[in-house]
């Protein structure tokens, strides 16, 4: 069952609820938004930079192996041209 989130008073929030939470930017233009999730998005980026250019982990090297294996290759189109 969803975690719940409790009010101060009254009953609690519903989990899939999306107006329960905010990142505090109810009061900011369309264009204030996004520069707030752009600043967010590289902030993200930077922090995580280092962990993207660690090598991938065998066990996770070996599931996504598997997973390619299962897709079949594309067929080739009539504009593809034979090399």
């Amino acid at each position: 069952m969803p975690k719940r989130f409790h009010q101060a008073d009254g009953p609690p929030f519903p989990a899939n609820k999306h107006t329960a939470w905010s990142i505090g930017s109810n009061r900011l233009t369309e264009a204030g938004q996004n520069e707030l999730l752009k600043h967010i998005g590289r902030r993200l980026q930077a922090d995580y930079q280092g962990i993207l250019k660690e090598p991938t982990p065998d066990s996770i090297r070996v599931l996504l192996e598997k997973l390619e294996a299962r897709i079949p290759p594309p067929e080739p189109g009539p504009d593809d041209e034979d090399l």
